[in-house]
């Protein structure tokens, strides 16, 4: 199992909140409805999406700005400064947008929310 295969996997059980508990309800009942969720995440590929963060930014904001999730077409980045944090949404949010939407039209992003922490 490699890094994106574990990374894949923790982010499946942490978008569909998996809880184990007791139902009445067959496999066969919900598997067409997990499989559906799975294959768009498939197509998606948001930890790419993820992952790829990094590149759209000067080198020097790497260790402040990282790329912590992204979710139904919201990409959350932490900022860990709030000089770079002011800078960012200022004057390269809607850019940094744009860049992701050219790069990823199949994520469907739609918003970038960027967060101090």
């Amino acid at each position: 199992m490699n890094a994106k295969s574990v990374y894949f996997e923790v982010f499946l059980v942490d978008h569909f909140n998996v809880k184990t508990t007791l139902s009445n309800k067959h496999l066969k009942d919900l598997l067409p409805s997990i499989l559906a969720q799975v294959e768009e995440l498939r197509e998606e590929q948001p930890y790419l999406l993820l992952s790829t963060w990094e590149q759209l930014i000067p080198e020097e904001w790497r260790p402040m700005a990282r790329a912590v999730s992204f979710d139904q077409g919201v990409l959350i980045i932490h900022v860990s400064n709030a000089t770079l944090y002011t800078l960012l949404m200022r004057h390269h949010k809607e850019e940094l947008l744009k860049k992701l939407k050219k790069k990823f039209p199949q994520n469907k992003i739609k918003a970038l929310i960027l967060r101090m922490g």
